[in-house]
Parts: structure tokens; sequence; C-alpha cells
């Protein structure tokens, strides 16, 4: 049976705008963080094998499912939310927190981890900022939201972005919250633009205290594996692994795996399994 969070509560970000968290489980506390194209919702079989031994914390990103929008976008708003999160779930709970990121919700973490002393496992599978995308992929996205095909666009930005496999696309496309993800995909192009357009600057995450492991899917596009290697260079404290067999969303295709990894690194700072 899949638990479902328990609670939700709000909190607001630096520039007021409302983050949606949803709760549920027992024991320490973890923030999950979702990617692109996504609510809290698309990760509900991870969320329930977390909340065996965890408190799990589950947010919207701003612009998505029960989280409000601001004004002009940039990710530096996406860093404070998550950090003002991770603050408040740290009150909450008496302690420090480990944070979870998938993809573009990986950056935004990884970001956020910057600016709070209150994380201390971060748990990255695969960020991508700074990596370039193949020709005309963005504008294949643009141009099927600019004629009101969200399916065609959503689509294209699992195969042609992210550079999903066909069985990957297929199995996303099963799932029932496909109609929810449809909805979301005018938010994604801001995003992407922002990712792509990412350039490291030296010791931007120098102060980031917190142990990190990093994921990647070996078989995953190798753009991808070298943007997860740029991002494990810029942290003072990392390592990573391989999910030999899986791609990009190894999180939803085998929940069970994934969380087991993230239960040993968050409890041991063992990396691997």
């Amino acid at each position: 049976m899949m638990l479902e969070p328990e609670s939700r509560f709000e909190v607001a970000a630096p520039d007021g705008t409302p983050i949606a968290i949803f709760s549920g489980g027992q024991g320490p506390p973890i923030v999950l963080v979702h990617g692109a194209m996504s609510d809290h919702r698309n990760d509900a079989p991870f969320f329930a094998e977390l909340a065996r031994p965890f408190t799990v914390f589950a947010m919207d990103r701003r612009g998505r499912g029960a989280s409000g929008d601001g004004g002009e976008y940039s990710i530096e708003r996406e860093f404070e939310d998550i950090a003002a999160v991770v603050d408040e779930v740290a009150d909450r709970m008496t302690g420090t927190v480990a944070l979870w990121g998938h993809s573009y919700g990986a950056e935004c973490a990884m970001g956020a981890a910057a600016l709070t002393p209150n994380v201390h496992r971060l748990v990255l599978y695969e960020p991508g900022l700074g990596m370039p995308y193949p020709e005309g992929a963005v504008e294949a996205v643009e141009a099927a939201l600019a004629v009101g095909d969200n399916e065609a666009a959503a689509v294209a930005l699992m195969a042609r972005v992210v550079e999903m496999t066909d069985e990957e696309v297929d199995y996303v496309r099963s799932l029932p919250t496909w109609t929810d993800r449809l909805e979301i995909v005018p938010s994604v192009p801001r995003e992407l633009k922002a990712e792509s357009s990412w350039v490291y600057l030296p010791g931007w995450l120098d102060g980031v205290t917190a142990q990190a492991l990093l994921l990647a899917g070996g078989d995953s596009p190798p753009s991808q594996t070298a943007a997860t290697h740029r991002a494990a260079a810029a942290l003072p404290h990392s390592d990573i692994v391989v999910l030999e067999g899986h791609g990009h969303i190894a999180h939803r295709t085998d929940p069970v795996m994934v969380a087991a990894i993230v239960e040993r690194f968050v409890s041991t700072g063992a990396a691997a399994m």
C-alpha cells in the first residue's frame, strides 16, 4: 500500500512566494526536491519508501502544484526557496536535515546547500547545470507550446532535451500523473534556459559543509554524466555512485533500490551499498 503524505504546511520564500510542503513518515528529516515537469506527487512511490526510515518533507517548487509563483524568474529564487524550507524543517525537527534533489531539483538543492548550514547530507541525482542541449531541442519544446500542444512539448523535453530512452518516455507517459505533468510543461522553458546558461563561479560552493552523494545513471547520455561530474567537482565533500542499468529516473523505476542507497548514505555517510 502506498503511503500518502500525512500533513501539509507552507513556508514563505524570501520574496513572499508561498511554498507548499507535504510530510509523512517517522524518523530523521529528509527534504525532497522534484525535477522539471513534476511536482511532489510524481515521486509518491519514492516518498513511500523513504517514509519508512525518515520523516519526509516533499516540497512543490515555485510555479508547481500547491505552491505559488513569483514575478521575474531566476534559479537563485529557487535556491532561496529550498533554503527557507530546509531552515523551517530544521527548526521543527530541532536538527540538521538531509536534502535530496533530482535533475533540475538537484541543481536547486545544490544551490540551497550553499545558503544554509542546516544540511548535513546532500543527495543529488544528475544535476545538469551548464549542460549543453542537443541542437534544436529547446526550440522544439517551445514550438510545441506555442501551438498549445503540451503533450508534444513534454515528449520533446524528455526525448530531445533530457535524452531519455524510448522505454523511459513510455514509462512516464503510462503513469497516472501524466495529465498533471502536461499542465506543468509551460513553466519548463524558463528552467531550461537557466540551466543551459549556467556557469560555475570559482568558490561558489566552497561553503557547503554537507557531505554530498551524486547519483548518475549508467545508461544516461555522456552529456548528463559529464554535468554530474562537474557538479561533484564543485562540491567540497562529494562522492559519485553510478546506477548501472538505469538512466535518469531510477528513483521512479526502482524506488526501493534508490531509497536504500539514500538511507545508507544519510545514516552512515557510506556512498556504496
